[in-house]
């Protein structure tokens, strides 16, 4: 009985909270509330994440929406009603409505021509898929349009072929072979910025039975692409940025971070945070910003990029916070410095003064919360070493 209750009043309450949009639910809706990071929550104006489920012929559908906008956010089709087997087109958006993803997934693996897009509305990458594994010609572009990285592969879904990485000046980044798995093979080259070596790592020759084992494959954070974990490189030769040999050099990786590290970093946002929330008092509903923000070799934040649009005066002060704050370290990635996109979600929430701040004196209504996702082209991970990888 307390379940049915339950049910009637989450869709008696997403009803009343859609009352100005053209959205109907029907009996057999599910509704859900979420975090951005997909955790449930109960239902509340607070949740960044209002979804639908609809039982379809073949799976079920999930259609998530922002709460603050009531726009879509995202359309998923699975097979399970547990959402974890992706079955059919995946589609998610922006807060200010851009396309952010486009895909295929048969299986729970991708399939046909994936697509993405930075909040600006320029293409991130484009690849096609084969039974989970990049085929043919992938390209992957830095938010002004310039080129990333560039992979050409057989069309058959192997993975056999080459890979060539792009620093944001147009020299090369990167380069080298893979074999089927996404095995890297023979010498992989990394540049300095200026285009002189920095490194040359050295992958075994690989044999039959080795190639056709299920390779364990893990997103590397640095790179933005998976390989197999279980391939490493048996020798590295390191350079100076003059391109003098540095025998003897030991390979260590350090992410990208605030020179005051990440308590500095959070003391830094919340500092700004604060007069911010002093200035929507009238809000009703959660704020969410995901913010994109490039760090060149040198430190310095270059490129700022946000996925919500409210109005121009808070979008400018969510994006004034990023471009005033304090110079970054760059990753050290191969024994070179290299450029990195850093994402940063902002939550403002509207929350009850009375019952938070008690004594306190009742000027600050919103709460915030931040969420990090260092380094990758803003997909999460520790790039360090010979442990630089994700789960895929």
């Amino acid at each position: 009985m307390k379940s049915v209750l339950n049910a009637k009043f989450a869709i008696l309450y997403f009803t009343i909270f859609f009352s100005i949009c053209s959205i109907s639910l029907t009996a057999q809706d599910s509704v859900y509330f979420y975090d951005i990071t997909g955790t449930k929550l109960a239902p509340s104006n607070q949740a960044p994440i209002i979804s639908i489920v609809r039982k379809e012929d073949t799976g079920w559908l999930k259609l998530d929406y922002f709460t603050h906008s009531k726009k879509l956010s995202s359309t998923y089709h699975y097979k399970d009603r547990d959402f974890k087997i992706k079955q059919g087109e995946f589609k998610s958006y922006y807060a200010n409505e851009l396309l952010a993803n486009s895909g295929y997934y048969s299986n729970n693996h991708r399939a046909g021509f994936f697509e993405s897009y930075y909040p600006n509305g320029m293409m991130a990458d484009s690849c096609k898929y084969i039974n989970g594994l990049p085929a043919g010609t992938c390209n992957a572009w830095y938010p002004d349009g310039t080129l990333e990285r560039q992979m050409q592969l057989d069309s058959v879904g192997n993975t056999t072929g080459i890979i060539i990485g792009y620093f944001p000046n147009g020299n090369i980044s990167y380069k080298g072979r893979l074999v089927k798995g996404m095995r890297k093979i023979g010498p992989w080259t990394y540049y300095h910025e200026n285009g002189n070596k920095a490194s040359i790592l050295k992958y075994p020759t690989l044999d039959e039975t080795t190639l056709n084992q299920v390779p364990e494959l893990k997103y590397d954070t640095i790179e933005g692409l998976p390989y197999d974990s279980l391939i490493d490189y048996t020798t590295a030769i390191c350079y100076d940025e003059n391109g003098m040999e540095q025998p003897g050099l030991e390979i260590k990786n350090t992410i990208g971070q605030y020179k005051d590290g990440i308590n500095g970093w959070m003391k830094y946002l919340t500092s700004w945070l604060q007069g911010i929330a002093d200035t929507r008092r009238s809000d009703v509903n959660t704020l969410t910003y995901t913010c994109f923000f490039s760090i060149g070799t040198d430190g310095k934040v270059n490129n700022v990029l946000l996925s919500n649009k409210v109005n121009d005066q808070l979008d400018g002060e969510v994006r004034k916070i990023f471009l005033k704050s304090k110079p970054w370290i760059p990753p050290f990635h191969n024994n070179r410095k290299i450029p990195f996109m850093h994402r940063q979600a902002i939550i403002i929430s509207p929350y009850n003064a009375n019952k938070n701040l008690e004594n306190a004196v009742p000027k600050k209504v919103i709460s915030t919360e931040l969420i990090g996702v260092p380094s990758g082209r803003g997909i999460g991970g520790n790039p360090l070493n010979k442990n630089q990888f994700n789960n895929f």
